[in-house]
């Protein structure tokens, strides 16, 4: 339970230089467990493209919260006992998290023109919240003239569900559980947040979303005490994450992204992963080279793969693909095939992370 540069082929590694300077930037080793170190795992970072392009003449974007405060953003049991100001102090930590995170991923996105976004804050007076009250062209297009913007980014409506959950180890004779023998106790706090986007010329949204969110904190767990953050912590952290998650959706972003290196069951391969861990990579890429010469068509597939995680680390994608595809005419081992499909994604997305980072 939780309490909660591109490179020089412009695909998006957040990797510079050689090989011997990735340590500095993250890039780590770490051998597979339960396969006796056959096994070694390269963490990095790629750049993945939005779900959504905004058309060219999108310069400067801004973020509308036009969420409507009103008690129905909670349900009948949540809103008991919560008057106006408790309703305004909701609102505002709601408001303040969501906004948070999606403009930490726009300031930490390679779109410079969007890492400055103007706020704005129009919040609907109507009394029909069940209802898509969507702005006018007009609207629009007075909203980014007063504010010299070219698209809105609209915050429409949130809603917020709370749960406390109890599990017992027994039940009384009597049938009632005692509550000295809570075996967990904890909490589901949840969200929905609808989102839209406006430009000017459009007389309808030129794209909507809705984010749902579900995030649990535990209180005691096995009969083990752990503590649990306060309700506006919970609130807080659960409304960040789907300003994360919307964020993500708009802008190009860096995310984590894994690749295996074959290290065992052969003298030079192993030799090979004495260097990888050293950094040494030039000399690792030598012994692969001759392993993929061998008259072992095995070992020479597992040559040929690490020879492309070499080549995707320098960010030469075509050349890792081309690995590849060597590695499977040796053989038709279940982690090459697996690197195809993920190396397939990666070039489908490279056309399109070029278009959104340099448009």
């Amino acid at each position: 339970m939780a309490n909660g540069q591109i490179g020089t082929e412009m695909t998006g590694m957040k990797l510079s230089g050689r090989f011997g300077k990735y340590m500095v930037l993250g890039l780590f080793l770490l051998a597979f467990s339960g396969c006796a170190g056959t096994y070694s795992l390269v963490e990095f970072e790629v750049l993945e493209p939005a779900t959504i392009r905004f058309p060219d003449e999108v310069d400067q974007l801004l973020i509308l919260n036009r969420a409507p405060v009103t008690f129905k953003v909670l349900s009948p049991e949540n809103r008991e006992g919560l008057d106006r100001k408790g309703l305004l102090i909701l609102d505002t930590l709601v408001s303040n998290s969501v906004l948070r995170g999606l403009l930490h991923i726009l300031r930490n996105s390679p779109v410079k023109r969007y890492q400055f976004p103007i706020f704005m804050s129009e919040r609907r007076l109507d009394t029909l919240f069940q209802h898509d009250l969507l702005l006018t062209k007009r609207e629009v297009a007075s909203i980014c003239e007063r504010a010299g913007t070219d698209a809105v980014v609209s915050l429409e409506k949130y809603s917020l569900e709370l749960e406390e959950h109890y599990d017992f180890y027994d039940t009384g004779e009597d049938g009632v559980a005692d509550l000295t023998d809570v075996r967990n106790h904890y909490y589901i706090f949840s969200n929905r947040i609808d989102w839209a986007v406006y430009l000017p010329l459009n007389p309808r949204p030129f794209d909507e979303y809705t984010t749902i969110d579900t995030l649990y904190f535990s209180r005691i767990s096995e009969g083990v005490f752990q503590g649990a953050p306060s309700s506006a912590e919970m609130i807080r952290e659960l409304f960040y994450e789907s300003g994360l998650k919307y964020g993500r959706y708009l802008v190009p972003v860096w995310a984590h992204a894994s690749r295996t290196l074959f290290r065992g069951n052969g003298k030079l391969l192993r030799t090979a992963a004495r260097h990888t861990r050293r950094g040494e990579w030039d000399l690792a890429f030598t012994l692969w080279e001759e392993l993929g010469g061998s008259g072992d068509s095995t070992l020479a597939a597992k040559a040929f793969h690490n020879m492309a995680v070499y080549y995707e680390l320098e960010d030469h994608l075509d050349s890792a693909s081309l690995m590849i595809d060597r590695a499977l005419a040796c053989d038709s081992l279940e982690m090459v095939t697996f690197y195809r499909e993920e190396m397939d994604i990666r070039l489908m997305n490279r056309r399109e992370v070029i278009k959104q980072v340099i448009q």
